[in-house]
């Protein structure tokens, strides 16, 4: 569902449908929390669990950039912040991008550099962020 609805909303081998790709992705997001709450016996729950972070950053995009559903920056931090609490890096740095710049809530340069760093934590490049190194961001 997860890759389908990425296809959908992108157009890759199929229609490009913006609206039918959120649906699918909201619909994957929301199966994989069912699954994750089951337990289902037999299933790998690390990939369910992979599954479910990257769909709900996903729909956190979708929101965020207008994706078949209308821009909500608000909720797309929402999304986010659920996101890069289960340790999506690339969520991790979109909240932090987000709290600094104030889009979708408010300014918040600790906290910014305290998810820039998680993310740096998991590899991702901290060129242009020296800043969150200071004292006064830790």
């Amino acid at each position: 569902m997860l890759m389908w609805g990425l296809a959908q909303r992108h157009g890759w081998g199929c229609t490009k449908s913006e609206v039918a790709g959120f649906r699918w992705l909201r619909r994957a997001a929301e199966l994989a929390v069912a699954d994750l709450e089951k337990g289902k016996q037999g299933m790998d729950m690390g990939a369910v669990k992979s599954e479910l972070v990257l769909a709900i950053y996903e729909v956190g995009q979708s929101f965020y950039r207008g994706w078949g559903v209308e821009k909500d920056k608000e909720m797309a931090v929402q999304y986010f912040r659920v996101a890069a609490r289960l340790g999506d890096p690339d969520a991790q740095q979109e909240l932090a991008f987000c709290l600094l710049n104030g889009k979708g809530c408010k300014k918040d340069k600790r906290e910014s550099a305290k998810w820039y760093r998680a993310a740096v934590a998991q590899g991702a490049s901290d060129i242009g962020l020296a800043w969150i190194y200071k004292d006064k961001y830790q």
